[in-house]
């Protein structure tokens, strides 16, 4: 009977670091095919919130409010997962991203990327989306923001309904921000997300915070900040933890297994 072959640890890393993958993406394309309206329906409810609070009106509970609310509670409590794997808006940018590595690949020849530092600072556009949102709310002019949201025409999109007439500057910004997608990974999550920017706000509790044991890290490593989309510092007590949106690449390239999901850190500690 033929031995089966021991795997080295640089090959058990490989092949569990393309579960992962695999598994996040078959998670994304299942929420991208059944629940593609989630970024909508809690954007909308987030709008609908801004605009009560804003002009003095009783707070209404509808669908819109209630898929906000669900996202948020989610974010509390395990982070930016709804970012990470279920947003259609982030895996179409982790599509169009993938397919421009691999055409890069086979061309052999590297896009100019946005430098980390100044992505850092991009990184703040998306509050001042947040507050351009809350103030259109506020002054009742957020039906500018309806005919002309990346958004709105994605789902558009989504319908298979291309009559941009009315919509065409919501048409030109998706336009734009695919081709961000292109140049930088996660593109519309890191600069322009009023999503992301509340989510990013709201406390998440500290057993749902990536850990990393820097005792056992091997010197000048950074594995895990090379894998980032989003230039998270894996620290936890960063300024930028809560940009982190659990895609669990850095878990997954780690070469110590040092990173973990706060308290499970005592209970899947590695030999």
């Amino acid at each position: 009977m033929e031995q089966k072959k021991t795997l080295t640890p640089a090959q058990k890393r490989m092949r569990k670091k393309k579960i992962q993958n695999i598994v996040r993406r078959v998670i994304q394309l299942a929420f991208f095919i059944f629940l593609p309206s989630l970024f909508s329906e809690g954007f909308s409810g987030l709008k609908g919130l801004f605009r009560q609070v804003g002009q003095g009106e009783v707070l209404s509970w509808n669908a819109f409010l209630q898929t906000f609310v669900i996202l948020a509670v989610i974010t509390i409590i395990a982070g930016r997962w709804f970012c990470g794997f279920a947003c259609a808006f982030g895996s179409l940018g982790d599509a169009v991203y993938g397919i421009s590595t691999w055409i890069q690949k086979r061309i052999k020849k590297k896009l100019p990327g946005i430098p980390e530092k100044i992505c850092i600072i991009l990184q703040k556009l998306k509050y001042i989306n947040l507050l351009f949102l809350l103030f259109a709310c506020m002054l009742g002019v957020s039906n500018i923001i309806d005919s002309n949201s990346p958004w709105g025409a994605f789902s558009r999109m989504r319908m298979l309904d291309f009559h941009i007439q009315g919509y065409w500057i919501g048409f030109l910004y998706l336009l734009l921000i695919v081709i961000g997608m292109v140049f930088e990974e996660r593109f519309f999550c890191q600069f322009l997300c009023p999503l992301g920017a509340v989510f990013s706000l709201l406390p998440i509790v500290p057993a749902a915070l990536l850990k990393r044991d820097e005792n056992n890290c091997i010197p000048k490593c950074n594995a895990c900040k090379k894998q980032c989309p989003v230039h998270h510092k894996v620290e936890g007590a960063s300024l930028e933890s809560n940009e982190c949106i659990r895609c669990g690449r850095c878990i997954g390239v780690c070469p110590e297994s040092n990173i973990k999901v706060g308290i499970l850190r005592m209970f899947c500690k590695e030999k």
